[in-house]
């Protein structure tokens, strides 16, 4: 599981990339409640286990490159 925490313009976000497995996982539930009960905006991503490092590195590269072309 990776996750990445952000603040945007006085809102907080995060963004939680996993796999179904992990999702199942009551550790897993509990981050998500911790997280939605201090008001957070949550994005969750579930991918198979077998594409989980090459989605991942499709998002951040995404990210990176839109970070980069924000004036």
């Amino acid at each position: 599981m990776q996750s990445i925490v952000s603040e945007i313009q006085r809102y907080n976000y995060i963004q939680i990339y996993l796999t179904e497995e992990e999702l199942e996982k009551q550790e897993t539930k509990k981050l998500i409640e911790k997280y939605k009960k201090q008001k957070y905006k949550i994005g969750i991503f579930v991918t198979g286990k077998e594409n989980y490092p090459e989605v991942l590195k499709k998002i951040v590269t995404k990210q990176v490159e839109l970070s980069d072309n924000v004036c």
